[in-house]
Protein backbone atom coordinates (compact mmCIF):
# COMPACT_ATOMS: atom_id res chain seq x y z
CA UNK A 1 0.00 0.00 0.00
CA UNK A 2 1.45 3.34 -0.98
CA UNK A 3 0.98 6.72 0.64
CA UNK A 4 -1.75 7.76 -1.81
CA UNK A 5 -3.84 4.67 -1.02
CA UNK A 6 -3.41 5.24 2.72
CA UNK A 7 -4.59 8.85 2.37
CA UNK A 8 -7.64 7.69 0.40
CA UNK A 9 -8.47 5.10 3.08
CA UNK A 10 -8.11 7.73 5.83
CA UNK A 11 -10.28 10.18 3.87
CA UNK A 12 -12.98 7.53 3.42
CA UNK A 13 -12.85 6.66 7.12
CA UNK A 14 -13.06 10.34 8.05
CA UNK A 15 -16.06 10.87 5.75
CA UNK A 16 -17.83 7.83 7.22
CA UNK A 17 -17.18 9.04 10.78
CA UNK A 18 -18.32 12.54 9.86
CA UNK A 19 -21.60 11.17 8.46
CA UNK A 20 -22.16 9.10 11.59
CA UNK A 21 -21.50 12.06 13.90
CA UNK A 22 -23.83 14.26 11.84
CA UNK A 23 -26.59 11.64 12.07
CA UNK A 24 -26.08 11.29 15.83
CA UNK A 25 -26.25 15.07 16.25
CA UNK A 26 -29.48 15.17 14.24
CA UNK A 27 -30.98 12.37 16.33
CA UNK A 28 -29.95 14.11 19.56
CA UNK A 29 -31.45 17.38 18.36
CA UNK A 30 -34.76 15.71 17.54
CA UNK A 31 -34.77 13.94 20.91
CA UNK A 32 -34.17 17.22 22.72
CA UNK A 33 -36.95 18.96 20.78
CA UNK A 34 -39.42 16.17 21.47
CA UNK A 35 -38.74 15.58 25.16
CA UNK A 36 -41.67 17.82 26.15
CA UNK A 37 -44.08 16.39 23.60
CA UNK A 38 -47.01 14.25 24.52
CA UNK A 39 -49.39 12.09 22.52
CA UNK A 40 -52.55 13.64 21.12
CA UNK A 41 -54.59 11.90 23.82
CA UNK A 42 -52.89 14.15 26.38
CA UNK A 43 -53.19 17.36 24.38
CA UNK A 44 -56.37 18.35 26.19
CA UNK A 45 -54.73 17.89 29.58
CA UNK A 46 -51.79 20.05 28.56
CA UNK A 47 -54.08 22.72 27.11
CA UNK A 48 -56.13 22.83 30.30
CA UNK A 49 -52.98 23.02 32.45
CA UNK A 50 -51.61 25.87 30.31
CA UNK A 51 -54.92 27.74 30.38
CA UNK A 52 -55.01 27.54 34.17
CA UNK A 53 -51.32 28.47 34.42
CA UNK A 54 -52.10 31.63 32.45
CA UNK A 55 -55.09 32.33 34.69
CA UNK A 56 -57.62 32.15 31.85
CA UNK A 57 -61.20 31.00 32.16
CA UNK A 58 -62.80 28.81 29.54
CA UNK A 59 -64.78 31.81 28.29
CA UNK A 60 -61.65 33.96 27.99
CA UNK A 61 -59.87 31.25 26.01
CA UNK A 62 -62.95 30.91 23.80
CA UNK A 63 -62.69 34.62 23.00
CA UNK A 64 -58.94 34.41 22.32
CA UNK A 65 -59.15 31.33 20.12
CA UNK A 66 -62.51 31.92 18.42
CA UNK A 67 -63.54 28.41 19.47
CA UNK A 68 -66.98 27.61 20.88
CA UNK A 69 -67.22 26.85 24.59
CA UNK A 70 -68.55 23.34 23.95
CA UNK A 71 -65.66 22.60 21.59
CA UNK A 72 -63.10 23.86 24.10
CA UNK A 73 -64.60 21.65 26.81
CA UNK A 74 -64.36 18.66 24.45
CA UNK A 75 -60.72 19.51 23.68
CA UNK A 76 -59.80 19.73 27.36
CA UNK A 77 -61.59 16.45 28.10
CA UNK A 78 -59.72 14.74 25.28
CA UNK A 79 -62.88 13.86 23.38
CA UNK A 80 -62.24 12.34 19.98
CA UNK A 81 -63.32 13.93 16.70
CA UNK A 82 -61.98 17.40 17.35
CA UNK A 83 -60.98 19.24 14.20
CA UNK A 84 -57.28 19.88 13.90
CA UNK A 85 -58.02 23.50 13.04
CA UNK A 86 -59.80 23.95 16.39
CA UNK A 87 -56.95 22.36 18.31
CA UNK A 88 -54.45 24.58 16.51
CA UNK A 89 -56.48 27.73 17.27
CA UNK A 90 -56.53 26.94 20.97
CA UNK A 91 -52.83 26.04 21.06
CA UNK A 92 -51.92 29.26 19.22
CA UNK A 93 -54.05 31.36 21.56
CA UNK A 94 -52.09 29.91 24.48
CA UNK A 95 -48.71 30.32 22.76
CA UNK A 96 -48.26 26.57 22.52
CA UNK A 97 -46.85 24.66 19.58
CA UNK A 98 -48.71 21.78 18.04
CA UNK A 99 -46.39 19.26 16.42
CA UNK A 100 -47.60 16.36 14.34
CA UNK A 101 -45.09 13.85 13.22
Amino acid sequence: MNLSESKTDIDELFNTLHQQVTELQRTASIAKQTQNLSPIEKAGQRIRAERKKQGLTLNELCDLSNIAYVTLVKIEKGTANIRLESLMSVANALGMKLWIG
